[in-house]
């Protein structure tokens, strides 16, 4: 069967239909529901295969006049959604369209995206992935033994697992402790994240967990999305007395208590940091690495 394929502006694209498309397949992830590409994109336009039997969001800017591709912040892989059959028999037309439509930039392709990052000679990205759906002792047992101990070293009571803080408390300490190092966030992207999160917020899909002392100082705490499939870890902060204390791997061990036995995984979002994916590690997912597509005049 023939299908067309064409790329329309965000504006003119069928919300409903998109949103249906996203939520339909595995691969849809939160990342490519329309009101989070329009919430945190610059510019973006969807590639859009029949009637909407598969999509690829085109997130992009422009240069002298020129469209790029780049990687939004806070979005960490889109990519091909849709029944990966179509994207066996239509990778060629899809990777013209993709190259015609932005001469150079950066896009990140989806954990099941294989072929197509083969084509367009993709490097993995890591990813850690946790199955929710066992009781927490099974999740625990698969902790790596250095996370058992230094949990088991924590004295009892020394934590309060609070579900108290806001958004705008989360994000502000995120900017305070980890903006420095990151020039590439600007204030209207964390304005963007206060106003996406709201939006997910108003729909319960909104998670924000912390580690606080006794007295109420806080030490670490995690703001997580939620779709039908995923918890995201969206944003994590830690304080550096909850760095001495060790808040953070606690305040983790808390919330996969808290959602164990449900039908759904815990999206760690990377990382190719060597700490950060050491960290990561040792909670026992698995490894689902995404893709890295560079657009250049080669391919």
């Amino acid at each position: 069967m023939k299908y067309s394929i064409d790329i329309f502006s965000a504006h003119v694209i069928n919300q409903q239909e998109w949103d249906a498309c996203v939520a339909m397949h595995s691969n849809g992830l939160i990342y490519a529901q329309y009101d989070y590409l329009d919430r945190i994109c610059d510019h973006w336009s969807g590639l859009v295969i029949g009637d909407y039997k598969a999509i690829i969001p085109l997130p992009w800017r422009r240069k002298y006049g020129f469209r790029y591709y780049y990687i939004p912040p806070f979005i960490q892989q889109l990519g091909f959604i849709g029944d990966i059959s179509l994207l066996n028999s239509l990778h060629e037309e899809l990777i013209k369209k993709i190259r015609s439509y932005a001469w150079y930039g950066d896009l990140h392709l989806n954990f099941s995206n294989h072929l197509l990052a083969s084509e367009l000679h993709c490097n993995n990205r890591t990813n850690f992935v946790i199955d929710l759906h066992r009781n927490y002792l099974e999740i625990y047992q698969a902790y790596h033994p250095d996370l058992k101990q230094l949990l088991l070293k924590i004295p009892k009571a020394s934590f309060y697992y609070s579900k108290e803080h806001t958004i705008t408390d989360t994000i502000r300490h995120y900017q305070q402790q980890y903006a420095s190092r990151m020039p590439h966030l600007s204030l209207e992207d964390f304005a963007r994240i206060d106003e996406l999160c709201r939006f997910y917020a108003s729909k319960n899909d909104c998670i924000i967990r912390s580690a606080l002392k006794n007295d109420g100082t806080i030490l670490s705490d995690t703001l997580l999305l939620k779709d039908e499939r995923r918890i995201y870890h969206l944003l994590n902060t830690t304080f550096p007395e909850g760095r001495e204390l060790n808040s953070n791997p606690w305040l983790l061990d808390q919330v996969l208590r808290e959602f164990s036995d449900q039908h759904i995984l815990f999206d760690f979002e990377g990382s190719d940091l060597p700490g950060v994916k050491n960290f990561y590690k040792k909670f026992g997912g698995h490894v689902q690495p995404y893709f890295h597509y560079r657009r250049n005049l080669w391919h």
